[in-house]
């Protein structure tokens, strides 16, 4: 399967929604074993991936003051990195690309992450096409990291979940993997302090 090539979409639809709390959740990666095989197909290997479409968003849109950071390491993966703060009702931190195109990923059962893990709990977040439009929320799967180690999560796309600013839909509007047009990284659940995830690949297993 071809890289995807990401750039930024412009007018996103925003309307009114109906949520329903959301309290941090379990994760819903299965760690795969390094003597453990996988079928697997690569979507982005960030030693090849231009960065210049991947964009920062912090809770400084909500008057929050946490940063972060996604840069190439010299050993060719990514490193998102940086600080949450929960002053000023903040408390994440995130980075995301979106598609010229809706990205078709229907052949695929869910999405790996080669993650390099500093002991904390990260979001993938994926934005499709719904009813001809992109829909408001985003659907989220989290995964626990381990401190220093290289690990490969498989996320089944049955375990991405409904959310919008911190809540969960209502419903739980599942995803269509047919029409893909954002894929991203998160930190929050109230994780405070210092945080590094190293990222290689993100690829689509069968």
């Amino acid at each position: 399967m071809q890289h995807l090539i990401y750039s930024l979409i412009s007018g996103l639809l925003i309307i009114s929604s109906v949520m329903t709390a959301n309290k941090p959740s379990q994760t819903s990666d299965r760690s795969v074993e390094s003597n453990s095989t996988i079928n697997e197909n690569i979507i982005i290997d960030f030693s090849k991936q231009s960065l210049s479409s991947w964009q920062i968003v912090n809770d400084n849109v909500m008057g929050g003051i946490s940063r972060s950071s996604f840069k190439r390491h010299e050993e060719g993966y990514v490193v998102f990195s940086g600080t949450v703060s929960l002053e000023n009702y903040g408390g994440f931190a995130s980075v995301r690309t979106q598609t010229r195109t809706p990205v078709n990923l229907s052949l695929f059962k869910g999405l790996v992450v080669r993650a390099l893990g500093d002991g904390n709990i990260y979001c993938i977040r994926i934005r499709s096409v719904e009813n001809g439009r992109i829909t408001w929320y985003t659907h989220q799967a989290r995964f626990r990291t381990k401190q220093g180690e290289w690990e490969t999560h498989a996320i089944p796309f049955s375990s991405f979940k409904a959310e919008f600013r911190g809540s969960n839909i209502r419903g739980n509007p599942g995803l269509n993997p047919e029409a893909v047009v954002e894929i991203g990284f998160m930190i929050q659940d109230k994780q405070e302090g210092a945080f590094r995830l190293g990222i290689s690949t993100v690829s689509g297993y069968e």
